[in-house]
């Protein structure tokens, strides 16, 4: 596993840029923009199981202390995608700087 603890926990401490647009949930309950989410978690995070727990249970300081599924269930899928836009990229700038 990578060493993303560090990347969280600066990516936590950034605000995405845009956080009012909603994506509407379907009328049948599920969250279109759930696996959305999830596939991009996985970039950080290639162990599936951990990256369900962050995306259950993990709180986004940045999102109002709230886990990625409760903002994807309130329509806010982009906060969570613009959150994890910022962390891939802190990851990608860390990997460089690794000798």
């Amino acid at each position: 596993m990578r060493s993303t603890s560090l990347m969280w926990s600066v990516a936590a401490s950034l605000r995405p840029a845009v956080q009012d647009r909603r994506t509407p949930a379907r009328p049948d309950g599920l969250m279109p923009a759930a696996p959305a989410v999830l596939q991009m978690a996985a970039a950080l995070e290639p162990d599936p199981v951990e990256a369900m727990t962050w995306y259950r249970s993990v709180p986004i300081a940045v999102l109002d202390g709230l886990t990625a599924a409760m903002l994807v269930r309130q329509g806010r899928a982009h906060a969570v995608l613009a959150f994890l836009c910022t962390a891939t990229e802190l990851d990608r700038i860390e990997q460089r700087a690794l000798p």
